[in-house]
């Protein structure tokens, strides 16, 4: 499994990708953004989930960017346009 950080344009992503989440039974987390990113609306979406299954969880127009975790290392892999 591999982790992923999920930020967003506004506070609307980080709602509909939580309810998608639990809705499908995935274990998630929601926090600040850590200080070393930038993001829309300050909270960020984390998932653990297999390489590349990641592409499920992004929302058109709500989705700003997905970065992969490494211990406290970040790469974005993807960065999208609001919407």
């Amino acid at each position: 499994m591999t982790e992923y950080l999920f930020l967003f344009h506004s506070t609307l992503g980080v709602v509909k990708t939580r309810r998608a989440l639990q809705a499908a039974g995935i274990d998630f987390r929601v926090t600040d953004i850590p200080r070393q990113l930038r993001g829309g609306c300050g909270l960020c979406v984390w998932v653990a989930c297999a390489e590349d299954g990641y592409q499920e969880w992004v929302m058109a127009g709500l989705t700003e960017s997905v970065y992969r975790v490494e211990g406290e290392q970040w790469e974005c892999i993807a960065s999208y346009p609001s919407g």
